[in-house]
């Protein structure tokens, strides 16, 4: 067990010339972390009135090659959720393996699938009889966590008003289009997942992020989360296009298409709440899901019986969850941007 020095120590603060203060930094720190006389070092001012220190960016080092055995025996479903843990946890290099047996044929095409639709920036590198290698190629000056956040959230409000055309239009063809744009989000959001984890173990990864602190992962993992969810609600309206009966009505139409523009509107507003910090903004959005909520209420309380009316009913919880999750974002937004609106005595 570690003891308290070996986490925590209390060193004084010495001024050195007319503008710069020293400290002294324990020695058995120092060469735990692998520092070296004359290595350069990076320090962080925190929004939180502490400071980080770091190793310069050059002296990063990236994490080891992950090594997966599997067997014949193991089932497909349990293979990829490794791989996906491993990618997660920012390794650079995962190698499968299954020694002294050849891979399944399923099982080599369930990870060629995985590696395709699932994971950002990889490819397969090497692949025989008994071992596949995927290389992480995606670096994050490459793809910011900003600009793959934008696009996640472009895909997903896009997903949604498409599902609502296709439904519109009783194009089963188009909605199993929409529904396939679910993979891309999925991506997204590994990916991100990815990054906001390696942010936290890697101060130099959380600064280049403009990220203030570690919490702030916390804060992005919910919102990564709730615009998966939005996907996946718009994935589902636009799966159920090939269960309608009949086309719907004119009158049903158009007070979907109403309340689906409410709610992807909301959406919308609180990823710009969050990008722009507007604590002001995200109070508003929060009363029109409040209104988005009632509305839904009220179409569904005055559904007729019908062939479609079940397939209604669905469409319309999952517009009214669009919201809802919305609503998620810009608790997130009011959460990181409450100090601007209080004062401390």
């Amino acid at each position: 067990m570690q003891s308290i020095e070996d986490t925590k120590q209390t060193r004084r603060i010495q001024i050195s010339g007319g503008s710069t203060y020293t400290i002294s930094l324990p020695k058995k720190w120092i060469d735990e972390i692998g520092i070296k006389n004359g290595d350069n070092m990076t320090i962080v001012k925190n929004a939180n009135h502490s400071m980080t220190l770091f190793p310069g960016l050059d002296t990063e080092k990236p994490r080891r090659r992950a090594v997966i055995t599997i067997s014949q025996k193991d089932a497909g479903e349990s293979i990829q959720r490794k791989i996906i843990a491993v990618y997660l946890n920012g390794y650079k290099t995962i190698q499968i393996i299954s020694k002294g047996v050849k891979i399944l044929p399923e099982h080599s095409r369930l990870i060629k699938d995985l590696v395709r639709r699932s994971m950002i920036g990889t490819e397969i590198v090497e692949s025989d009889s008994e071992s596949i290698t995927i290389q992480i190629l995606t670096r994050l000056p490459e793809l910011t966590f900003d600009v793959a956040l934008k696009r996640m959230h472009l895909m997903t409000s896009n997903m949604h008003r498409e599902a609502i055309e296709a439904l519109s239009k009783n194009d089963i063809a188009y909605g199993e289009e929409v529904a396939r744009m679910d993979d891309e989000v999925d991506r997204f959001s590994l990916y991100m997942m990815r990054t906001l984890i390696m942010a936290i173990q890697n101060a130099s990864m959380l600064y280049d992020m403009e990220l203030e602190q570690p919490s702030d992962c916390l804060n992005y993992r919910t919102v990564i989360s709730r615009i998966e969810r939005i996907a996946d609600h718009a994935a589902l309206i636009a799966k159920r296009i090939k269960f309608l009966k009949d086309p719907l009505e004119p009158k049903t139409i158009k007070e979907i298409q109403g309340l689906s523009e409410d709610a992807i509107n909301c959406f919308d507003n609180s990823i710009l709440a969050l990008t722009k910090k507007d604590p002001i903004l995200a109070e508003k959005i929060a009363s029109g899901v409040e209104e988005i909520v009632k509305k839904e209420e009220a179409l569904m309380y005055g559904i007729k019986e019908s062939k479609n009316s079940t397939i209604i009913k669905f469409v319309l919880e999952d517009i009214r969850r669009t919201a809802e999750y919305s609503s998620d974002i810009i608790e997130v937004v009011i959460n990181k941007t409450i100090s601007s609106i209080i004062s401390e005595k």
